[in-house]
């Protein structure tokens, strides 16, 4: 401690950055991982349009890591700039932890050894926390836009207290010019960081103003103006003004014009202010030049649309589709302060009225099911939105996660529960970062609550004003924790400055070195050190190549120059990545369906080629696809559509390879496409409706006249695939649409041409004990044991058992249950195949695998059950009481519906349960194991105590897993 403090904390600093840039590194993915990271490494590496509102930041630094790199590196160095900015975020907070400390310890020249010592342990203890946390741990390993957006957040704050360090020095104003431009550049990269703005307006206040209410409200009231001149002001207005000008004036102010007139009017500003010594506006107008000097990053997604790249979303090649590009029309829009609402009387929207503070606002069937569960949009904005979509992701980061299962519950670690020892995301902190952060709170507000009041801001707006202004809907399809690391941020500030609390507290009971020394390095290991050591094995992914392989398998499946049909995010963008960098099956050409609802969409398909890739056969002009969309965007209840039978002639063409004689196919593939349901008409007629993608399927297959090769991805959901599972043939990982029909409802197997496919497949990493695999992952590997197990079945059914023998232990070497196990479901189907061909060994090892977690399984749903029909039969008691009362009644009422719903559920469960025990007995039955079957059923019975029929007998069994089986 004999160094001065400037040397000390620029070691310390350079530490806490190489352990995490260390420990991020070990566990990054090195290839391309799920979600949107793969589009984003595409999009890097060729410098292409992702989605909007578009990361072109981000894409340069991609592409300044990955351009000299092997194709086979691309994914790795991109990764990297997470890897990179990630630590760099911890090495300022670090720094900032530190700054806000001095501001009530004082002069670190003048501290004693002790308060030194406390100093920067708890910039350590802070750091080093949120270095390991679940949700920014996970960001900075991977090609994503809210590492860098964190880092951005974290260099704005240090830029301030750096700038309040010198604001009584000459020039200090330099400080925030620069900070102005960090803003600019980091709308190249995620609006979060912008969010910081309402610290820097704190920080100046304080440090410039002498508190009092009226100059504390103004203060807000100038931070908010200045936040909305920036956002929308200078990402959305500008460029909308200079597309009103160019129309208004007939071309005669253009875009080009109406810059140089910006440019122009700034440079005659700027020189204004500074001659009339205007000081100022002269630094206002310098702040908003550095970020539109930020902001020009923009250009890119700008001038390489105008190039037709490969991936280009929304094609924002005109100033018209760039703004709404930037504004991301194509999501569409929340209400935030008035709109529509769920009305508990109605049981709907209530279309009539407008509410304040919608919260309940979609018309989806299942998101309606679930509003009626809550009192109120208040209730659903406290228990739903803030409740179980912000603080439940706050506690996983310092206080505990349970498991990586979607909407997991979060722990503390003093009771066990049913992922105890089970589940790899299963980490326990026992509440102590949580505690050091309350320690460090009340003592910041205690010792310095102007600055205190500066991180609380922080928190706030980067976590409670998010959800507010999100809005989310139920059932989202992912966890979102990821978008609130800089509340997690804010609060580790506090952690660092709990420990340093702790640590002074203890300076001033006990005076040896050797006491300060070791509780410090035990802090360290409690609190940072421990949580390590829990979240490691489930954010280790540098043994993940799933992502890659799945597209790979995927796009391999297909014959040649197919047009591959795809859904989501997970089943589009690594094979968007595969195309663009490893240069794999550029023959392919994959049509998104969720995109194809949109009609810059449709024309990339109808008229661009993509590398080897034909365009897809749309025969519609650019008009009719603009009208098609606005006739899908203002489709009125009463203007449905009929559903109807789809005939489509078989015409032979010479370049039409089936794969099976000419004689066997069909001369016409007649469908009957529903649609989907739009309620009733006044007399109760059934109503459906097309979707825009359905048309377009329907167009594509019309104009192909059978040419090329036309798949469904297995992933596509049944509604989205327009009845023609009749004439689907199973291949590999996809379903081609035959001129044939099967009349297969899970898609025709012809084992050589599927097991063609199979053979192919990349299984990278998945029988390795040590790599982790998270709940996405296991249930896309569950999606091989099916198409795995559907070949087993096809060549028992033609009458070789050894042959389907073959492929289920090839299938167990490839995807070990040991290392994936998977849903309980596909490890009893793939022991009752075993069974079926006798191999009674291998059935009973699975089966008795799984016995114990059924168990488990339907003991918990049966606790569940007979505590929510607790729970309902007291709610109808006091609805009975309170018959007199309407408002309560539907209170009650609403009440039951959430309950009941949660109810059938759990039976729901139950009874599958009982199904899987069902087939495990009549396995154990097939291998003469009739003890064991008959103790099964006397397990079952003691669990449910007798409410479900369960067989005893070895006929009964046989019918009852014949028919669960569909055999």
């Amino acid at each position: 401690m004999q160094k001065d403090h400037n040397s000390l904390n620029k070691v310390f600093g350079s530490v806490t950055f190489l352990v995490a840039l260390g420990i991020y590194w070990s566990t990054m993915p090195r290839t391309a991982p799920f979600w949107d990271s793969s589009e984003f490494i595409a999009c890097s590496y060729m410098l292409q349009v992702p989605h909007p509102p578009g990361s072109p930041f981000l894409l340069l630094l991609g592409r300044l890591a990955s351009m000299f790199a092997p194709t086979d590196m691309v994914s790795y160095m991109v990764n990297m700039v997470s890897v990179v900015t990630g630590a760099l975020s911890v090495a300022l907070l670090y720094l900032i932890i530190v700054r806000f400390l001095r501001e009530f310890m004082g002069d670190p020249a003048l501290m004693e050894w002790s308060s030194r010592f406390a100093m920067y342990a708890g910039g350590l203890v802070g750091a080093l926390t949120f270095m390991s946390t679940d949700s920014h741990w996970f960001n900075s390993t991977e090609t994503e836009t809210y590492a860098i957006s964190m880092f951005f957040t974290a260099l704005t704050v240090w830029l301030t207290l750096k700038w309040s360090e010198q604001a009584d020095q000459p020039g200090h104003e330099r400080w925030l010019v620069l900070i102005a431009y960090v803003f600019g550049l980091a709308f190249g990269v995620h609006l979060l960081s912008l969010l910081a703005t309402f610290f820097v307006a704190m920080i100046v206040y304080f440090r410039t103003h002498e508190f009092s209410i009226p100059g504390f409200l103004l203060m807000g009231a100038v931070s908010v103006l200045l936040f909305f001149s920036i956002y929308p002001g200078v990402l959305i207005w500008l460029p909308s003004l200079s597309e009103y000008l160019d129309l208004q004036t007939g071309g005669f102010i253009s875009h080009g014009v109406f810059l140089v007139l910006v440019i122009g009017l700034l440079a005659w500003g700027l020189h204004h202010t500074h001659t009339s010594r205007k000081r100022l506006a002269n630094i206002l107008l310098l702040g908003y030049m550095a970020i539109l000097f930020g902001y020009s990053s923009y250009g890119i997604i700008f001038v390489r649309s105008q190039t037709q790249p490969p991936i280009d979303q929304n094609a924002p090649e005109t100033v018209a589709n760039f703004i709404s590009y930037l504004k991301r029309e194509q999501y569409g829009s929340t209400p935030l302060l008035s709109g529509n609402t769920f009305n508990n009387d109605l049981g709907t929207i209530d279309r009539r009225s407008e509410s304040l503070f919608p919260r309940r606002y979609s018309r989806e069937a299942r998101h309606t099911d679930k509003y009626s569960q809550y009192s109120s949009d208040w209730d659903f904005f406290w228990r739903y939105q803030i409740g179980h979509m912000y603080f439940r992701y706050f506690a996983w980061n310092f206080i505990g996660r349970d498991s990586d299962l979607q909407d997991a519950h979060w722990v503390h670690g003093f009771v066990k529960t049913e992922s105890t020892g089970r589940n790899a995301a299963h980490n326990v902190y026992f509440f102590l970062p949580f505690f050091l952060g309350l320690v460090g709170m009340f003592h910041h507000f205690q010792k310095d609550w102007k600055r205190a009041s500066t991180i609380l801001v922080l928190f706030i707006v980067t976590g409670v004003a998010i959800v507010f202004y999100l809005n989310q809907t139920p059932f989202q399809p992912r966890e979102r924790d990821y978008a609130y690391t800089g509340s997690f941020f804010a609060f580790s500030i506090w952690i660092g400055i709990g420990a340093s609390t702790l640590l002074l507290m203890l300076a001033s009971l006990v005076k040896a070195r050797a006491a300060q020394i070791a509780t410090g390095s035990v802090l360290l290991l409690a609190v940072p050190g421990w949580m390590i050591y829990q979240n490691w094995d489930d954010k280790d992914r540098s043994l993940q190549y799933v992502a890659p392989d799945y597209a790979y398998n995927l796009l391999n499946s297909v014959a040649p120059n197919a047009i591959l049909f795809t859904n989501g995010d997970n089943d589009t963008f690594p094979l968007w990545y595969l195309q663009d960098v490893e240069g794999i099956r550029r023959d392919v050409r994959v049509v998104n369906l969720s995109l194809l609802n949109t009609n810059w969409y449709i024309k990339q398909m109808k008229n661009k080629p993509n590398y080897e890739a034909a365009e897809v056969p749309i025969l519609l002009s650019d008009e009719e696809v603009d009208r098609l969309e606005q006739k899908f965007e203002f489709r009125r209840p009463n203007d449905f559509w009929t559903p109807q039978t789809v005939e489509l002639p078989v015409i032979a063409h010479p370049e039409a390879d089936f794969g099976m004689p000419a004689d066997q196919v069909d001369p016409a593939v007649r469908f009957f496409v529903e649609g989907q349901p739009l309620g009733s008409d006044p007399q109760g007629n059934r109503m459906y409706y097309t979707r825009l993608q359905d048309d377009m399927i329907l167009e594509i297959l019309r104009n192909n006249e059978w040419r090329r090769p036309i798949y469904f991805a297995i992933t596509v959901a049944q509604d989205g695939q327009l009845n023609l599972q009749d004439y689907f043939r199973l291949e590999g990982k996809a379903f081609r649409v035959m001129p044939k029909r099967f009349g297969d409802p899970f898609g025709h197997v012809d084992p050589l041409v599927h097991g063609e496919r199979l053979r192919g497949f990349r299984f990278r990493e998945i029988g390795n004990d040590d790599a982790y695999f998270d709940e996405n992952i296991r249930r896309m590997m569950d999606n091989y044991r099916t198409v795995i197990t559907r070949q087993a079945q096809e060549w028992e059914k033609a009458g070789f058992p050894d042959s389907a023998k073959t492929w289920l232990r090839w299938g167990e070497e490839r995807i070990p249950f040991r290392t994936i196990r998977g849903d309980l479901t596909s490890l009893v189907t793939y022991a009752y195949r075993y069974s079926k061909l006798s191999d009674h060994d291998s059935a009973v090892r699975l089966a008795q695998d799984g016995v114990a977690d059924i168990e488990r399984s339907m003991v918990n749903g049966m606790a569940q059950l007979s505590r929510l029909e607790s729970q309902i039969v007291d709610v109808e008691t006091k609805m009975e009481r309170y018959a007199a009362d309407l408002n309560r009644r539907r209170t009650f009422q609403n009440e039951i519906r959430g309950l009941s719903g949660k109810r059938d559920a759990f039976a729901r469960e139950i009874s599958f349960d009982s199904s899987r025990f069902m087939i495990i007995q009549h396995i154990l039955f097939q291998a003469g194991r009739d003890e064991e079957a008959a103790a099964i059923a006397i397990k079952v019975n003691e669990i449910t105590n007798g409410r479900l029929p369960f067989p005893t007998s070895r006929v009964e069994t046989e019918m009852s897993v014949t028919r669960i089986m569909g055999e």
